[in-house]
């Protein structure tokens, strides 16, 4: 008995506050007011976010990709001489210079 007085005065408590709800500028479609601003304005800034993360995750991505190249590539950035038997080999500081 205890607990339907209580759902009973929450369902009334809910009615009567429904008038208060109901005064909000969204609500009455006020497409001017600072509530619907802030709106836009957090759903443009998450948008960005999300643009944000993704384009960091695509740019680390391409970083780790160019320097696993680079480590799998021994002779990076060297210049390679071949000797008489047809083998290339590292050139010399002074064959790198020439």
């Amino acid at each position: 008995m205890k607990a339907r007085k209580l759902a009973l005065a929450l369902a009334a408590a809910s009615c009567l506050a429904a008038g208060a709800a109901a005064a909000c500028p969204v609500c009455y479609g006020d497409a001017g007011g600072e509530v619907i601003e802030g709106t836009r304005m957090s759903v443009a800034f998450l948008g960005g976010l999300v643009y944000l993360v993704l384009g960091g995750g695509a740019g680390m991505v391409f970083a780790v990709r160019r320097r696993a190249r680079r480590t799998l590539d021994p002779h990076h950035g060297m210049k390679l001489v071949q000797d008489d038997s047809g083998r290339a080999e590292p050139a010399t500081p002074e064959e790198r210079d020439a």
